[in-house]
């Protein structure tokens, strides 16, 4: 459920907001967890108090001078929109469904297909519901002419198949096994280089671009994210 949480508010807050914008936000859900942890009564380290606070940090930077796109013409003022809200919901959805997979993958470690599929179908029907709501009903909803139309497009067919089975299926079937043998910490310090991909391809496919506010905004965002995961042994024992 978590996880289909996450999508919805990433693909909503896309439409008012550029692809590396979401990224770096989305890659706050490495903060998410040990907060997590903390409020379930684990210990917290300093070094991820710190890293809260640089992430923070940095997404007050992207906001007031994040990329420069055809989505908003210009960078500039603080100014936190709808989308903005809608993907700040990333990291905390996100995060909580690797908080509650990490826990279920020390319980159930054989069944990541299974727990694969559940996720699949969770996100399949949170989505349908979504979808029939938001059009104001059954009678809403596209007709099979429109569909046809889209599926028959090419471009529309490739980022149907791309997003649905490389970046949703064979990526939740990837994060579920790496929770067989990874905490949900460690995964989100993995899942905290997105930005980068996230950057580049907006950057090579759609012309965006980062002012030097931005530019600073996105390193504290992933400074903060790799800090508060890196294990130094002088921070072993600083605990909260």
């Amino acid at each position: 459920m978590w996880t289909a949480i996450g999508y919805l508010a990433q693909a909503e807050g896309l439409e008012t907001i550029e692809a590396g914008k979401s990224a770096f936000i989305c890659s706050l859900a490495v903060v998410t967890v040990p907060v997590l942890d903390f409020l379930a009564g684990k210990k917290i380290l300093s070094r991820h108090v710190l890293g809260a606070i640089l992430a923070v940090i940095g997404v007050g930077f992207l906001e007031m001078d994040g990329p420069v796109s055809a989505i908003t013409e210009s960078g500039g003022a603080f100014n936190l929109d709808t989308g903005d809200m809608l993907s700040l919901v990333q990291p905390l959805a996100f995060g909580l469904g690797f908080w509650r997979m990490e826990d279920a993958m020390r319980r159930f470690p054989e069944d990541a297909m299974k727990t694969t599929a559940a996720q699949l179908l969770a996100v399949f029907l949170t989505s349908l519901c979504y979808c029939v709501i938001s059009a104001g009903g059954i009678d809403g909803l596209p007709e099979t002419s429109q569909v046809i139309s889209w599926i028959t497009d090419p471009m529309i067919l490739g980022a149907l198949c791309w997003t649905g089975l490389v970046t949703t299926a064979f990526t939740v079937y990837l994060e579920t096994l790496a929770l067989k043998t990874l905490s949900a910490a460690e995964t989100t310090m993995i899942f905290s280089t997105e930005p980068l991909f996230g950057a580049t391809f907006a950057a090579a496919v759609m012309g965006e671009t980062f002012g030097q506010g931005g530019l600073i905004g996105g390193a504290l965002i992933l400074g903060g994210c790799i800090f508060s995961n890196l294990n130094f042994d002088s921070f072993q024992s600083d605990e909260l």
